[in-house]
């Protein structure tokens, strides 16, 4: 209550490349969580929060893809440049949600956070999505989620979708060509 901002310093980062080891996102996608890694890719898509603010990007390889969670990445890259980013791999899940997480045996979103970027190409490559797997909504609906983790993987899928916006978001309903089997998605994207 009536604070007042007194000083502000700007402090650069330096990041200690040698704590962080070099990766593929398939092979991030597989280490524990708390590994600090590095790897390469192309921003497939930005996210945003609240207010349009940037929140994170979708880096993909020509092999994988993986959120990677963090404004600092989100605000310095465009859709289609090369980037190089120090990590710590994650899995989210809602504090809310985590009691029925457990229960399941449900991890969490795989993905990076604690993100630095350490190079970008500012230039725009086309987006190889070429390793997108194509599935059906209902083969993904009943993927078992203790056998893998098929968060922030990008899948081309043919569906019936209904676009309900609300006050401030919006909520896909997105299901398969029987309109039956299918989920409700609330999403920044």
């Amino acid at each position: 209550k009536n604070a007042r901002l007194i000083e502000f310093k700007k402090v650069e980062v330096v990041i200690d490349e040698s704590k962080y080891t070099d990766m593929s996102i398939a092979e991030i996608r597989e280490v524990a969580a708390d590994t600090n890694v590095k790897v390469d890719g192309v921003v497939a898509a930005i996210t945003y929060a609240d207010k349009g603010v940037r929140n994170g990007v979708y880096l993909i390889d020509g092999n994988a893809s993986i959120y990677v969670y963090g404004r600092d990445v989100a605000s310095q890259v465009e859709v289609g440049n090369t980037i190089t980013v120090a990590a710590e791999k994650d899995y989210y899940i809602l504090e809310t949600e985590k009691p029925s997480a457990e229960k399941y045996g449900y991890e969490g979103a795989n993905q990076l956070t604690n993100s630095y970027l350490l190079e970008n190409d500012k230039k725009v490559t086309e987006l190889d999505f070429s390793f997108v797997e194509e599935k059906t909504v209902k083969e993904i609906m009943e993927t078992p989620i203790d056998e893998v983790n098929i968060t922030t993987v990008i899948y081309k899928v043919t569906a019936y979708v209904k676009k309900v916006p609300g006050s401030g978001f919006v909520n896909y309903y997105i299901n398969d060509l029987d309109n039956k089997t299918g989920t409700y998605s609330y999403t920044q994207w």
